[in-house]
């Protein structure tokens, strides 16, 4: 079973790949509509959002992972 962190990161890639694969002909690369239709550039506001926000999340779930052992030698 996946950890939090590895869907965080595989949620980060899928957003990534959507934001990558943007251009005139596909939603997010074209100009708001005034009709009402699809907002593309809120799409593309959108997953900007999204993927800041997973940013955040894995920087604070991968934080929660971090520790540090501190030993300390006694002498008889």
């Amino acid at each position: 079973m996946a950890t939090v962190l590895e869907n965080l990161q595989t949620r980060r890639a899928a957003v990534a790949e959507e934001i990558a694969a943007l251009d005139s002909t596909k939603a997010g690369g074209l100009p708001d509509t005034k009709d009402g239709r699809i907002r593309h550039q809120a799409y593309k506001e959108g997953l900007y959002k999204e993927l800041e926000r997973l940013d955040g999340l894995i920087a604070a779930e991968a934080a929660q992972d971090v520790y540090e052992i501190h030993s300390r030698a006694v002498s008889s």
